[in-house]
């Protein structure tokens, strides 16, 4: 039997990619004397102030939103900025490889990264980019890859400050790197990352790209929460803050990510099995936050989302927690959350199931007549962004006789309309008897009316839409 650190580097190896094709890994379940972060302080933010469709965004890999120039790659992204609009949305996430932009010292090519660019702007779409890992040429480390840091933290900063020069009129948001904490992956050779290290890189990416544009918002680069199995985000992102305190001053914003153990396969709201409920995973954050002396009024964002879908998820199981996440990160007053991701892959692992996490099924080939098949949660996303999405969620609201995983979310559009979104949090239970007021509408994620039997519809895990005159 192999320990938790063979299978690890296993698993590290066979999702090793190429730069520009690399697709995002999270963890392992375990590792050798992980800490453990117990009694960790929450406090709770006052609800987004975004309305639904101004909050969420999806998170683009490779895949979804390739740099190639080839007509499949051009029609994947055509599709994918087209998907995102017709979702009802107008955020992406795509990574800046440094390995693409700066292949040798000082000579920089944007060339695969102007498509994608331009293509945002004349969609109308917001883009955060990801400045994304290091370069072998900027170590001296023998082999390194993409993943080992720089030596030196100038050497990243000139590569950010070339971006900011060149996109400064398009893009005024920025992520530094992806999952510092998942070191084994993203921030060679530390299994566990170096706070230390990624704060005084962070620190350096923000003068950088702050000089170039006045205006650039930069994130601390999203980090998997895994208290569990890592050093958890709250703690790795405490250590960065501490080391150098200018970060809480200099950033403008705060990125996390809201996975546990990997694969996903926990709801939003579960707190068994060593996972952390969502809404407690912000007021955790916040509370680091608080303690280092980030200001409030900055941005928290949640950069990365998602469930794959395998035998202990599934596609409705998907869909409804998806649905449940954006209402839950709105409740719990985060700024962004961009869910990970459109598309799926061709490959059915559920060991590494990367190539899942898509809320259309696989297509390898987006330029024909026949777009991607939609799974449920691409149906339940469009009708929450396009029918909800000028909403935002003010409140969690207590009802009568109600039992204790029901959550009713009141959600108000500004102009004295008002909906609740009710579900059930235990995806197995019966569904619960709700006594409908009597000039009250209910609606079902999939846009058609659900009729009361007896005056009482049922509430079970994909949440429905009530609204009343």
């Amino acid at each position: 039997m192999r320990s938790a650190l063979a299978v690890l580097l296993a698993l590290a190896a066979c999702t090793a990619a190429a730069p520009s094709s690399a697709p995002r890994d999270a963890s392992v379940d375990a590792l050798p004397d992980a800490p453990v972060e117990a009694s960790v302080p929450e406090r709770a933010r006052t609800p987004s102030t975004r309305a639904l469709a101004d909050l969420a965004g999806f998170s683009l890999p490779y895949r979804d939103m390739p740099t190639a120039s080839d007509p499949a790659s051009r029609a994947r992204r055509a599709w994918a900025l087209r998907t995102v609009r017709a979702l009802g949305l107008h955020r992406i996430r795509r990574e800046v490889f440094w390995t693409d932009v700066e292949p040798r010292e000082g000579e920089f090519h944007f060339e695969a990264y102007d498509p994608i660019v331009q293509g945002c702007a004349d969609a109308q779409i917001e883009l955060l980019a990801v400045l994304a890992y290091g370069n072998p040429w900027a170590t001296r480390v023998m082999n390194a890859d993409q993943y080992f840091p720089p030596d030196d933290p100038q050497t990243f900063a000139r590569f950010a400050a070339a971006v900011a020069r060149r996109y400064r009129d398009r893009v005024h948001d920025w992520e530094i790197w992806n999952e510092p904490n998942a070191g084994f992956r993203f921030w060679r050779p530390e299994l566990r990352g170096d706070p230390v290290a990624f704060g005084a890189l962070v620190d350096a990416a923000r003068s950088a790209l702050t000089a170039e544009d006045p205006m650039a918002r930069v994130a601390y680069g999203g980090t998997v929460f895994l208290p569990q199995v890592l050093t958890g985000g709250v703690e790795f992102a405490r250590a960065s803050f501490t080391a150098r305190p200018s970060l809480a001053a200099g950033l403008g914003a705060f990125a996390m990510h809201a996975y546990t153990l990997y694969p996903p396969r926990a709801s939003p709201e579960s707190d068994a099995m060593g996972e952390v409920a969502h809404v407690r995973k912000v007021a955790q954050t916040t509370a680091m936050l608080d303690d280092v002396g980030f200001d409030r009024t900055r941005p928290l964002w949640i950069t990365e989302i998602g469930w794959p879908t395998t035998q202990a998820v599934g596609e409705v199981r998907q869909a409804a927690w998806l649905v449940r996440a954006v209402l839950l990160s709105a409740l719990a007053g985060v700024d962004g959350v961009w869910i990970y991701q459109l598309g799926d892959g061709p490959s059915a692992s559920e060991l590494v199931p990367e190539d899942r996490f898509g809320i259309f099924h696989h297509d390898a080939n987006t330029a024909d007549a026949t777009d991607p098949e939609p799974k449920p949660a691409a149906t339940a996303l469009r009708e929450l962004f396009t029918r909800w999405g000028r909403f935002r969620v003010t409140a969690r609201e207590t009802l009568a006789g109600a039992p204790d995983d029901v959550h009713a979310l009141t959600l108000d559009d500004g102009e004295g309309h008002r909906a609740t979104a009710l579900w059930r949090a235990l995806d197995d239970a019966p569904a619960w008897r709700w006594n409908v007021p009597s000039d009250a509408t209910v609606t079902a994620l999939d846009g058609a009316s659900v009729v009361p039997q007896s005056g009482t519809v049922a509430v079970g895990s994909m949440p429905v839409f009530v609204t009343r005159p």
